[in-house]
């Protein structure tokens, strides 16, 4: 799956570009709060979403070596991923929050992103990526998702 990056007034933009842009970062100057960014995947299969977005992250931070997520809110994971001739790790945390990732890699030392459920409306993703990468944006996963109406569905 191919991701096209763009910059914008509101942070870094990444996306496939026919079908909207599902990931994005806050600014570097920007707040860190609770999140770098989020990401709206399209299912919760694992090893289809974490491929594109370890793809859609290496043109920004290089590398990933692992990612971290709540199992709860994924299908059964592999414990590593292929990437190019690279491996990824996959790493399941119950103790992760659930509408969470976290990626690393030699340049990521550690990026955190708001996982906007799949079965989310367009419009309720749209409103909580760009509420997660408001510069001025602390707040929680849960709060987040429940003020875009991202949770509705899910």
């Amino acid at each position: 799956m191919e991701y096209a990056s763009n910059e914008s007034s509101t942070g870094v933009v990444l996306g496939p570009p026919a079908l909207g842009r599902r990931l994005r970062f806050k600014e570097q100057h920007a707040a860190k709060g609770c999140f770098d960014g989020a990401w709206w995947p399209r299912s919760r299969e694992p090893v289809t979403e974490f491929s594109a977005l370890a793809a859609a992250l290496v043109d920004r931070f290089g590398r990933v070596d692992r990612i971290g997520f709540n199992p709860g809110a994924w299908d059964l994971a592999p414990a590593r991923l292929a990437h190019g001739p690279a491996l990824v790790r996959l790493a399941a945390f119950y103790g992760l929050q659930q509408h969470t990732v976290v990626v690393i890699g030699p340049r990521i030392h550690h990026l955190t992103l708001l996982v906007i459920p799949p079965e989310a409306s367009p419009a309720a993703a749209e409103r909580a990526l760009c509420s997660a990468i408001d510069p001025d944006s602390t707040d929680a996963a849960h709060v987040i998702l429940a003020a875009s109406g991202a949770l509705e569905a899910a």
